[in-house]
């Protein structure tokens, strides 16, 4: 290589961390650099480098793909010179792009492009032209032949093997060849920890079978694995059955405790299928699953991911679960399930979940998969899943658009939320399979006891940075189109949108680019909006930036000119102002006019404070919790109706939706019963306030003042709880979720047991009046009427007679001969309790003066 080391160095130096950096793709060698990088000068946006130890990161194009790829550059230096370079392109799901020139450190490859596919290196290659015939060289027809070329060695056993193939269309590679297998075999099962992917079979601790004899294929594995504590080992099986007609599918897994009281867990899941639906053409059904899980739960996935959801693609063809349709693996199959660090289904003690599912076809256009997914134990989930896409035309083989859709909506009722989002999966493009769609929209409300209630966000996409939303609210991926033109044009675009309480954003971008050879042209074009209405405030923003760079070689230098030039503007307010960018390729300026931009959010007045607070209704409760007897429900509110308590014992509560900081109990009371930290009101920009919540008591008819019932004897309890940072906090980006814990929200009050005194007191003589009997006449309280029979006396003494006479041996023995003699009267009072200690001790409050006496007989 001719490549100075303080080159490369210099490159990277200059480089501003996370922006674009371009390396001449000479740099990387003359031979195969054009196989996997596009145009003589190679672009990697969001570069990350090291000058020092000469390596780069970031996102470049490739001939794999038009969309920017993961990438990582070494360079290796001996001396002043670069003896040696590599490029890893990272493709996904294991597959990768490798670029070797001179000899970099570390390397085990020959110079040249590979492909890193299914766990083989496959040199890669491109279709050379016809070579011209060579007249002195005929085959046995008379036909010439190719000039003869002499090969060395490790060309021919280069040549032997299988390569990958560069076309217009992307880089194409071979598969493994099909391993198929006649009869039954019992296979080693592997031996792994955890929950980690099953690897290769091998070990002694369970049985797998693969039958083929087309049209069917059984295969099937059952296995048992170690579990991380408080379980000891996991028993999985899985059987696959396809009779080419109909496909079916079964799993599931035991998870052993290990003794410690962990309950066991498992869960079994099963699905039938056809690629011929039943019912008419407008619903036809093709497929239906169910499963269950005890003491286990089920990772839901985001509505971009539902393509990859093992329980969803069971339905169609249960052998593409970590497998294609030639290399059916159950133990992989299994290992997508419950392998990895975050496995699909897992085990959680206490939780049960029901899954139901359905595949079908709509008007023989429409493909679909849904499922219901009911949770409970740990946290109540109710979860709907679907995936439907169609393609047009139907019939041809020829696709201009595939459009699939994944929809995700998950109710949480106890928790309080309510989350829906679709997203289009990496299946979907439009005219041509190269022009990939992306992206989705999210919404998420919150509602019922949950510490955001009345919270809501709709987003569209990806907001960018700089647009920071709380860390609640959904996240989707980016939104967007990527279309390779051929190989020369990569047109890509992007839009984000957000709808909350507080405001409204809105962007998007567009960039396309041209790569021939040595000539390069671009134009990126950008927007975004933001609105807020409390209070209000808006900020916009435009620009677009065109333009052209060339390589130009001279002798053994090759020099890269470039012209770009640009403008941007932005404008905010209230107070109005902005700012006008002019970019040339040479210099830049900026011209700013009226007010300037706001450091940070402005403070808000009460007024607008108010409009984020609880409506007045909800600020400040009271409510009855035990003892209330009147009729309808009670209100809540003071200024209305009082409330009828029962005498014998109340309890209520009264709560308030701010922090408070001081508690007092009673009207005029100057001492508090519980204190707390001062509040802070974040959106007014105020520190250590102070708030009170003061309960008292009013009969009906008072006002609660001097000689009111007071609350100091009550029994009460502080009630505590979470509030917003948002509304209560000093800074935003506090921690802990956006809450403030412990804070003083209200008291529970319990009335003093119920004193019943010694006396009736006093009553009146309305108490004691009472109603005319009609017809008028003699009646034993007529005042006319005269006196007759002995004249009452009140002796005195007579209470403490009964008092002490009343529970003894003689009384309880009279009683006893009386109600003998009534029973054999045939009016028998049935048994009797002899203790009469009641009556003696209520004598003394039973007479309300000594009783007045007259002669017995």
């Amino acid at each position: 290589m001719t490549v100075r080391v303080g080159d490369i160095r210099d490159i990277l130096e200059r480089a501003v961390p996370g922006g674009a950096l371009e390396i001449p793709a000479s740099f990387l060698g003359d031979g195969a650099v054009e196989l996997v990088f596009r145009g003589a000068m190679l672009r990697v946006d969001d570069a990350r480098c090291d000058p020092k130890e000469l390596w780069v990161t970031g996102h470049a194009a490739t001939t794999a793909s038009s969309a920017p790829m993961p990438v990582r550059m070494e360079f290796t230096g001996e001396d002043e010179l670069v003896t040696g370079a590599l490029a890893a392109v990272d493709l996904g799901a294991g597959r990768a792009l490798l670029l070797v020139d001179g000899a970099p450190a570390g390397a085990e490859l020959l110079p040249g492009a590979w492909v890193v596919s299914d766990g083989r290196c496959l040199p890669l290659t491109v279709r050379r032209p016809a070579q011209g015939a060579d007249p002195e060289r005929l085959d046995g027809l008379g036909r010439a032949l190719p000039p003869a070329r002499l090969r060395t060695a490790a060309e021919r056993e280069r040549a032997r093997g299988p390569r990958a193939l560069l076309t217009e269309h992307g880089i194409l590679a071979p598969r493994p060849p099909a391993r198929r297998r006649q009869g039954v075999r019992l296979l080693d099962s592997p031996a792994v920890r955890g929950w980690s992917p099953i690897g290769t079979p091998g070990g002694e601790n369970g049985l797998s079978v693969d039958y083929v004899n087309p049209p069917l294929r059984i295969a099937g594995a059952l296995t048992a694995l170690p579990a991380s504590p408080p379980y000891k080992a996991v028993v999985g099986g899985v059987l696959l059955v396809d009779t080419g007609a109909f496909n079916g599918s079964a799993m599931g897994a035991y998870v052993v405790p290990d003794g410690s009281g962990a309950q066991p867990s498992l869960f079994a899941y099963g699905s039938l299928g056809s690629e011929t639906g039943f019912g008419p053409p407008l619903f036809q059904v093709r497929g239906i699953s169910a499963g269950f899980g005890w003491n286990s739960r089920v990772r839901v996935p985001s509505a971009d991911a539902l393509g990859s959801f093992p329980f969803l693609i069971a339905l169609d063809n249960p052998g593409e679960i970590g497998a294609d349709d030639e290399e059916v693996d159950p133990l992989k199959v299994l290992s997508e399930l419950i392998g990895g660090s975050n496995p699909w289904v897992r085990p959680q003690e206490g939780d049960l979940w029901f899954a139901a599912g359905l595949a079908f076809d709509c008007f023989e256009t429409l493909r679909g998969h849904a499922m219901a997914l009911v949770q409970t134990g740990s946290d109540l989930t109710i979860s709907l899943l679907g995936v439907a896409g169609a393609q047009l035309p139907t019939k041809s083989d020829k696709k201009i658009a595939r459009v699939e859709i994944g929809i995700e909506a998950t109710l949480r009722p106890t928790a309080g939320e309510l989350s829906i989002s679709a997203g289009f999966t990496e299946k979907t493009f439009l005219i041509d399979p190269n022009c990939k769609l992306r992206g989705g929209v999210g919404m998420k409300f919150w509602f019922g006891e949950h510490a955001h209630a009345g919270d809501f966000a709709l987003l569209l996409g990806a907001v960018p940075r700089g647009r920071e939303l709380p860390a609640r609210y959904p996240k989707q991926q980016p939104a967007g189109i990527t279309w390779g033109v051929g190989s020369t044009v990569n047109i890509t675009g992007s839009a984000y949108a957000a709808f909350t309480p507080k405001s409204l954003m809105a962007g998007g971008g567009l960039d396309v680019t041209f790569q021939s050879g040595m000539l390069r042209a671009w134009l990126s074009a950008r927007f975004d909006a933001l609105l807020e209405w409390n209070p209000f405030y808006f900020d916009v923003g435009l620009g677009i930036r065109v333009g052209v760079s060339a390589t130009i070689k001279v002798w053994f230098v090759k020099i890269r000119i470039s012209i770009e030039v640009g403008v941007s503007l932005r404008v905010w307010g209230p107070a109005v102002g902005g700012e006008a960018t002019v970019h040339l390729w040479f210099i830049s300026f900026t011209i700013g006019f009226g007010a300037a931009r706001r450091s940070g959010e402005p403070a808000l007045g009460w007024g607008g404070f108010q409009g984020m607070l609880p409506p007045p209704e909800n600020m400040v409760r009271t409510t009855p919790v035990s003892g209330y007897t009147g009729e309808g429900a009670p209100a809540t509110r003071g200024g209305t109706a009082p409330w009828l308590v029962d005498s014998g014992g109340f309890t209520f509560t009264a709560d308030t939706q701010a922090p408070v900081s001081r508690l007092y109990l009673d009207r005029d009371s100057t001492t508090p019963v519980e204190t707390d930290d001062t509040l802070d009101i974040l959106p007014m920009r105020l520190k250590d306030r102070q708030s009170e919540l003061r309960v008292w008591l009013a009969y009906n008819g008072s006002d609660g003042g001097p000689g009111a019932e007071s609350l100091a004897d009550w029994g009460r309890t502080v009630l505590r709880g979470s509030v917003p940072n948002g509304l209560w906090g000093e800074q935003p980006d506090a921690p802990g979720e956006g809450l403030l814990p412990g804070r003083i929200l209200g008291v529970r009050l319990v009335s003093p047991p119920v004193d019943h005194g010694t006396s009736t007191g006093f009553i009146d003589e309305k108490g004691i009046s009472f109603d005319p009997i009609a017809p008028d006449g003699d009646q034993p309280l007529s005042a006319g009427e005269e006196a007759s029979g002995p004249v009452p006396l009140r002796p005195g003494g007579v209470i403490g007679k009964i008092t002490g006479g009343i529970d003894t041996a003689g009384t309880r023995g009279n009683r006893a001969a009386l109600a003998e003699a009534l029973t054999r009267l045939g009016a028998g009072a049935g048994a009797l309790d002899n203790d009469l200690s009641g009556y003696a001790h209520a004598a003394g409050t039973a007479f309300t003066a000594e009783p007045m006496l007259v002669p017995a007989g």
